[in-house]
């Protein structure tokens, strides 16, 4: 019988432990526990994924290693590109360098990337960023152009997921979906020019409210349209009070503190004012589908 525990092996139980122990520390101290506990929660998922994809191939650069199926061979030199372009603006503009590299799993279908997540409906993502790990759909399958690295580079998840796990790491988890989801965009619009216009997402009709963003933005019926006020939201800080300001709201989320006290102490103004400028902002300064 074979009793010696392989490296992935030890990898996953020193996971489950690590999870195991976050759950009892957040029984035993109930109040802000994702500051020092999140981490142990991030890097018990990011074992289980590894091992999950011990048996896939892998192909490391200076920042990333990324894990792929043999189909995907040809794929894998233009994420390894696109990966790399991401790492540096994206960093950069947090002043956060990673310690360790980052992990990039790519499917080569929908099917599979939908499985990973337990999804059970029709999401089509190219890319999703969860526990430590960024997860895309293998370029060939969306593209229009599948050898077009710009094209890639340019309209591909790279910039918008890495953005969602270094700001992740700076946080730790303290932040609502709205502003990690309005801030990737953001990142992407000024590394790459890149917006998420469509016919439904217009600023200028009936918005979503701060509330429902808040408290229930992945189930919102028009996402292109929660997806793009986050993003107007998020364009407000920045362009009216200045890039200064908008990293003082991550630095306060950072802290622990509260959205809401993140944007009030920052922006010296309450919530329900901060909500209802960047609606106004928005109407006036943001383009819609169709605009020049």
């Amino acid at each position: 019988m074979r009793n010696i525990m392989t490296t992935n092996e030890l990898a996953a139980v020193a996971g489950l432990l690590a999870l195991v122990l976050a759950v009892i520390l957040v029984l035993q101290f109930p109040v802000h526990p994702q500051m020092w506990l999140y981490p142990l929660a991030r890097e018990a998922a990011q074992a289980k994924i590894k091992y999950e994809t011990r048996n896939m191939a892998s192909y490391e650069t200076a920042h990333f290693i990324i894990k792929f199926e043999p189909a995907e061979t040809n794929m894998v030199a233009m994420v390894a590109e696109a990966a790399e372009a991401a790492y540096t603006p994206v960093t950069k503009e947090f002043n956060y360098p990673l310690k360790e590299k980052t992990l990039i799993v790519m499917y080569n279908n929908k099917a599979e990337l939908r499985k990973a997540f337990g999804w059970s409906g029709d999401e089509n993502a190219m890319g999703v960023y969860w526990g430590g790990v960024i997860q895309i759909l293998s370029p060939k399958v969306w593209l229009r152009n599948p050898h077009s690295i710009s094209e890639f580079i340019r309209t591909g998840p790279m910039v918008h997921e890495f953005t969602h796990l270094v700001f992740d790491h700076i946080t730790n988890g303290n932040y609502p979906r709205w502003f990690t989801e309005g801030l990737a965009q953001y990142v992407e619009y000024r590394v790459n020019g890149y917006e998420w216009l469509t016919s439904k997402n217009s600023l200028k009709g009936n918005l979503y409210t701060m509330n429902e963003l808040d408290s229930d933005f992945d189930n919102l019926g028009n996402q292109s349209l929660a997806y793009r006020e986050s993003l107007a939201a998020v364009r407000y800080i920045a362009d009216v009070y200045g890039e200064e300001k908008l990293q003082a709201v991550i630095h306060n989320l950072a802290a622990g503190k509260s959205m809401q006290t993140a944007i009030a102490q920052a922006l010296g103004m309450d919530y329900s004012a901060y909500a209802k400028a960047w609606q106004d902002w928005a109407r006036i300064n943001m383009k819609d589908f169709g605009s020049i």
